[in-house]
């Protein structure tokens, strides 16, 4: 019963859809705008820079809630890593806005940075170089997931983090495969491209 507590609550509190309600507060839907994706990336590109950061910090607190309430009411790294997927899987198929999301990678930040500080620090600053260098955001966010994937199956951490970056590796290759098909094809639009 604790568990499942866990994870309802974590994935209603993941699926608050940050940058539709930034959106609404401008009149926008942003469903039907840019990608129409609900994430960082397509808000910065909608509603400009400003809204855009804050989306993307929303997105990564609304994560550490969660993470921070099972840490210290709940324990145990079964349950902090079932909290961590929970509220990833309710960014990606939010509740609240008929099962749409964004695609992971704020969140999977925020847990990644308040769980493994250097760890994720360390893959930060690896997908932003990548980003720097290709220009490209999906690669970086995908090389981010990998990273703290690699990084923590070599570390001496719990198997229920090493499982959970597995996991949230796969989900973030699954939202990013039409990325992927036109970073393939050489059709993927660069950051800050019109």
């Amino acid at each position: 019963m604790e568990l499942a507590i866990v994870f309802v609550g974590s994935y209603l509190l993941g699926a608050i859809p940050s940058a539709y309600i930034l959106a609404k507060f401008k009149g926008i839907d942003i469903t039907s705008e840019g990608s129409g994706n609900i994430g960082g990336t397509n808000a910065y590109r909608v509603l400009g820079p400003r809204l855009g950061v804050l989306v993307a910090l929303m997105d990564v607190a609304k994560v550490i809630l969660p993470l921070w309430l099972t840490r210290t009411f709940v324990g145990g790294d079964w349950a902090v890593a079932l909290a961590a997927l929970a509220a990833v899987t309710g960014h990606n198929w939010s509740v609240y806005v008929g099962f749409r999301g964004g695609k992971g990678i704020a969140v999977s930040i925020g847990t990644y940075v308040y769980l493994f500080p250097v760890y994720g620090l360390i893959a930060v600053v690896f997908a932003i170089f990548n980003v720097l260098v290709t220009r490209y955001v999906s690669l970086g966010s995908l090389n981010l997931v990998g990273v703290m994937a690699v990084l923590l199956w070599v570390s001496d951490k719990s198997i229920a983090f090493k499982l959970l970056s597995l996991v949230l590796l796969a989900m973030a290759v699954y939202r990013h495969r039409s990325n992927i098909v036109r970073l393939w094809k050489g059709e993927e639009r660069r950051f800050g491209q019109k």
